[in-house]
């Protein structure tokens, strides 16, 4: 199942993102999500800022719109203007 969430819409993050990190351990905040899983994680925040890390790089984006949950691949992806990130669930 491949979801497309706009980052206006917080409580469709929230869900999107929750189903996405289930194996992991997800923390919701008022403006903020962030999943761990093990030595990765991820984090959204409601003003499009998105931070991802694992052992051997990081990942950091200021002003998402839209992100793309595939939960059957395990992958988020960031779809801008001038970059296009995924980040593999390990």
């Amino acid at each position: 199942m491949t979801e497309r969430v706009r980052l206006d819409d917080w409580d469709e993050v929230c869900d999107a993102l929750r189903r996405f990190g289930e194996p992991g351990d997800v923390t919701v905040g008022d403006d903020r999500l962030r999943i761990e899983f093990g030595s990765a994680r991820v984090e959204v925040s409601r003003d499009g800022r998105v931070k991802t890390g694992m052992a051997l790089h990081d990942f950091e984006r200021e002003g998402a719109a839209e992100l793309v949950v595939d939960h059957d691949a395990g992958t988020l992806t960031l779809d801008a203007d001038d970059v296009s990130y995924t980040f593999r669930r390990p």
